[in-house]
């Protein structure tokens, strides 16, 4: 791969993370920031998108060498990238923007080890949740407005901005956006590439201010609600408070927070197809089905095993257990309540959803609806192959059938996270960490979805995992923000070639 591509593409996305870091400055002037912290911001701001013009302009120079003119370059095929060059560039992004993320967070003072502030960068830009703070009231407004809108920007994903916005990416977007897009997504919608990333921000864009509205209507203040409707929306789950949403004791609020949970759970392909009146088609989604199907039995369950704990109080024991179980099936880690003292079962249900996650092609992580449909329906298959070796089965999803080819992907995929995983779990617990702590913090990491179980769970933190731990989940967090095959693809050697 020519350096150039990769230069001229990665300064790009720096420009655009320097300008939504640019947001936070107001808020440092309306918070009435101490000496020093408006030019943190600033300082932020500039070295961002400084690092990132010279960058572009250094590819440019170099794309510019190769085609002869700058009229040439002008066309979208100038930087043209195939697929290969579209994993480097998209996973060079990701490591990126985490390290231009925590620059704020370290020059403002809000965190003074390094390896926190990268580690709260990346769990906010990976949507995954998992932070180091203690006492999140005391931080600056411009730095927890940063952490909200760091989750917001990767919910939807930096790169499907990029495309969305500047139309350098040409036809090359579509293999930027295939190595980005979160999950297994509904068939294409718009016929080029650049409209569906409008379109994808737009249902994402209108959606955060729906919730930011209907929280400011319920008592939320306005910057509270400005933040909680990003992260909501980003599956992200970091909270302007230590207790997060628990802090607000509203059953109104938490209610309207489960349903924007859910909603940001299920794939925007099918909020397109309800704008573009196909609703008929969307009910029937196989997918979608088994999401709702997921959230309601869960829910169900829990709150059986929630009534003794609730004093017989069978609607509190709902209250808790619909929400807990949306934050977990949809990823975002938000908490009403410490569920490290439910039930064990409670406990091992939780993990389970978290692994399973929301539906391809929303923000929401986990391995995703769809794919675990498509591995139960291959498996039953193979059963039913031992009774019937001549018989041709086909793999279903819905009314569709699933092509062999996706079929071994997502096997392949499975084996993969699994793997993963093990070896997360394992190097975690070398670092002091009891085995149920590490598979937890190993499942919350790889499956984006926020706090974990014990001293890491909602009523505690990663502040006292050691630094090695820290930096290991937050490649973890990387890997599976990626769905693991764009990341991995940079252990394979023939990624490297310049071919």
């Amino acid at each position: 791969m020519k350096a150039s591509k990769l230069l001229y593409y990665l300064g790009l996305v720096l420009v655009v993370l320097g300008a939504f870091m640019a947001t936070a400055i107001p808020w440092a002037l309306i918070g009435g920031a101490r000496s020093g912290s408006l030019k943190a911001w600033v300082t932020s701001v500039v070295l961002t998108v400084g690092c990132g013009l010279v960058l572009h302009l250094i590819g440019r120079s170099g794309a510019r060498q190769r085609k002869g003119s700058w009229r040439e370059l002008s066309s979208l095929d100038a930087v043209e990238i195939n697929r290969r060059e579209a994993i480097l560039i998209v996973s060079a992004a990701w490591l990126a923007c985490p390290l231009f993320s925590a620059l704020p967070f370290l020059l403002d003072g809000m965190v003074s080890n390094p390896v926190d502030a990268l580690f709260e960068a990346t769990s906010g830009i990976t949507t995954t949740g998992s932070t180091i703070l203690t006492d999140i009231e005391s931080k600056s407004l411009p730095a927890l407005w940063w952490r909200s809108m760091m989750q917001w920007l990767g919910g939807m994903g930096i790169i499907v901005l990029f495309i969305a916005i500047l139309p350098q990416a040409g036809s090359g977007g579509r293999r930027l956006f295939e190595s980005e897009a979160p999950g297994p997504t509904k068939d294409q919608l718009r016929p080029r590439i650049r409209e569906t990333g409008l379109t994808l921000w737009k249902l994402y864009s209108g959606m955060t201010l729906l919730l930011f509205v209907i929280l400011l209507l319920e008592g939320m203040g306005a910057f509270d609600s400005a933040c909680h409707a990003m992260t909501t929306l980003a599956s992200g789950g970091f909270s302007t408070r230590t207790a997060s949403i628990g802090a607000f004791d509203s059953p109104l609020i938490e209610a309207t927070i489960v349903v924007f949970m859910l909603l940001a759970g299920i794939n925007f392909g099918i909020y397109y197809a309800l704008f573009s009146g196909r609703g008929p088609a969307v009910l029937r989604d196989r997918e979608l089905g088994a999401y709702l199907l997921l959230f309601f039995s869960s829910t169900l369950v829990v709150t059986v095993a929630l009534i003794e704990r609730s004093g017989g109080d069978v609607l509190l024991a709902f209250r808790h257990a619909a929400f807990q179980v949306a934050a977990t099936v949809s990823t975002t880690g938000y908490s009403s309540d410490d569920f490290n003292s439910y039930p064990q079962f409670c406990r091992g249900l939780f993990i389970l959803l978290i692994f399973v996650g929301a539906m391809g092609g929303s923000t929401g992580g986990g391995f995703k609806v769809s794919r675990i449909l498509i591995v139960f329906n291959t498996a039953v298959h193979e059963l039913r192959h031992t009774l019937h070796p001549r018989a041709v089965f086909t793999t279903r999803l819905g009314s569709k059938v699933v092509d062999p080819r996706v079929v071994a992907s997502v096997t392949a995929l499975l084996a993969l996270a699994v793997a993963s995983l093990v070896l997360g779990t394992l190097a975690l617990s070398c670092f002091g960490l009891d085995l149920e702590s590490a598979f937890a913090a190993a499942m919350t990491a790889l499956f984006n979805a926020g706090p974990a179980l014990n001293a890491q769970g909602p009523a505690g933190n990663f502040a006292g995992l050691q630094d090695g731990a820290k930096l290991l989940m937050a490649g973890m967090m990387l890997v599976g923000r990626l769905e693991f095959y764009t990341a991995l693809a940079l252990l394979l050697p023939g990624t490297w070639k310049n071919r």
